[in-house]
């Protein structure tokens, strides 16, 4: 819901550009700002109820029979691919929200500067959705017995959150030369 939210103050900065006669030169560019942040607004709010049914499997694998070596087996294969979709929903969350960011930084530099605090406010809450979902990975991931899917997973959220930063620095300068606003 935040990286949502974040994706939607990026659309109304879209907006307050194409509005203005002024940003003619980049009126193309921000409605397809306003497309692509719309569509992952959708997108991610989706994505709330999809981790919600990723918990509830991971409980109902948990409460399967483990009477017998075959209930234990078939348990654990249950609980094992359900924690694994329990980290990939969070996992696509942390990707979208990362272009939640990236959006922001480009409404930043080409959209209105009237509203740059808000691309900068979006891409704060995306980049707290960013951080939550990569939280919430690094908790799933501490149930799987697969390394290798471990290290996946585990790669991603790095890169991820590195790239995260880089974009959050990229905004923070924008902010500071074309808002003007004293963050040092």
């Amino acid at each position: 819901n935040t990286a949502a939210s974040g994706a939607a103050l990026v659309a109304m900065v879209g907006r307050l550009t194409v509005s203005k006669k002024k940003y003619e030169s980049v009126k193309a560019q921000m409605w397809d700002l306003i497309e692509r942040a719309e569509a992952l607004r959708s997108e991610l709010t989706l994505a709330i109820t999809e981790d919600a049914a990723a918990f509830e499997a991971v409980m109902a694998a948990f409460r399967l029979p483990k009477e017998t070596e075959e209930e234990q087996a078939a348990r654990n294969q249950a609980v094992q691919h359900a924690t694994l979709q329990a980290a990939e929903i969070p996992l696509a969350v942390a990707q979208k929200s990362l272009e939640v960011m990236e959006m922001a930084l480009q409404a930043a530099k080409d959209g209105n500067p009237n509203a740059i605090t808000d691309a900068g406010t979006g891409c704060t809450l995306a980049k707290a959705a960013l951080t939550s979902a990569c939280y919430n990975v690094r908790t799933n991931v501490l149930g799987l017995d697969d390394q290798a899917e471990v290290d996946r997973l585990l790669a991603a959220v790095r890169e991820l959150e590195t790239n995260a930063d880089a974009v959050n620095e990229s905004l923070r300068s924008v902010l500071q030369t074309r808002g003007g606003l004293p963050l040092s």
